[in-house]
């Protein structure tokens, strides 16, 4: 089978992901770009998708070296063995050529947090004299206060929001629901925010043509504070959600909760937060103890 030919069934892998799996557009476009990179490959070589050798498969992990992080092959590596497990169900192959092929040396990468008090200056950040101003609080405490993921977030709706209950309803990757709690700051964000909004459309956060506020959007909001918060680490929104989870963690969280509380399918994905804090912790240890150093 030819790699043009494979394109009819990528296809058909995406309205699976998609109809099957629930999973979201963005989650969708990052399976077909990794596919596609492999397709791409694959159409340059002339190889026969359904007969794949090892010795082919190593030289295309080779290649993707050249360019790409171990995270960004492994994260290839897995969309393509789905693709090819997808095929397998079809009927259109027999034995999945990916199976069993790893990204050698790959180091799972610890990411970058925010120290409580630096989170406190992000947090302080926004001109809360303004309805933009608000706005930008609200999101920040809300995303400190659950750790959601930004996708999560730019999804509510005022129906998901109870501050008498200091609850919001949050639908996750898969479509799966989850109650996150709030913090009194995170409410009285929320509450002050409302006051100054429009009461429609359904969407909690607007942008200035009171249409749902994007991905992209949060993210510049979130970047234009750090800078204003004086910051001077290379993060991300996603910075937040991994802060949550790490300071909730040294504070005496066990891992079980984090990971209800993040959303979490698989509890090894929480784990990663063990590392963070016991890197923390070895740096509080070199800082107080007088014979660390």
């Amino acid at each position: 089978m030819k790699a043009t030919e494979s394109l009819i069934f990528l296809k058909e892998f995406e309205t699976y992901l998609e109809a099957e799996r629930n999973y979201s557009p963005n989650t969708i476009r990052a399976y077909r770009k990794d596919i596609g990179g492999f397709l791409d490959y694959a159409r340059e070589k002339k190889l026969d998708i359904a007969s794949l050798e090892r010795r082919q498969i190593r030289a295309f992990v080779t290649r993707a070296r050249e360019g790409l992080s171990a995270v960004s092959i492994g994260r290839m590596l897995s969309s393509v063995r789905s693709f090819f497990r997808f095929l397998i169900t079809e009927g259109v192959m027999e034995e999945n050529p990916f199976y069993g092929v790893s990204v050698p040396g790959r180091i799972k990468k610890i990411p970058t947090v925010l120290e409580e008090k630096e989170m406190n200056a992000l947090l302080d950040a926004p001109d809360v004299n303004s309805p933009r101003g608000l706005r930008d609080k609200a999101i920040l405490e809300l995303l400190y206060s659950t750790g959601m993921r930004v996708g999560e977030l730019v999804t509510l709706k005022l129906s998901d929001v109870d501050v008498w209950s200091s609850t919001v309803k949050v639908t996750g990757k898969g479509s799966r629901q989850r109650f996150c709690y709030l913090t009194d700051s995170a409410v009285e964000a929320l509450e002050r925010y409302l006051e100054k909004r429009p009461p429609k459309p359904e969407a909690l956060f607007l942008n200035k043509n009171l249409t749902r506020l994007s991905a992209v959007s949060v993210r510049s909001i979130v970047n234009k504070h750090i800078n204003k918060a004086a910051i001077s680490k290379r993060i991300s929104p996603h910075s937040i959600r991994h802060s949550f989870a790490t300071i909730m963690l040294s504070r005496g969280c066990d891992l079980r909760s984090i990971q209800e509380f993040l959303g979490h399918k698989d509890i090894s994905t929480t784990q990663i937060y063990t590392h963070i804090s016991a890197r923390r912790l070895k740096d509080v240890y070199d800082k107080t103890h007088p014979r660390a150093k």
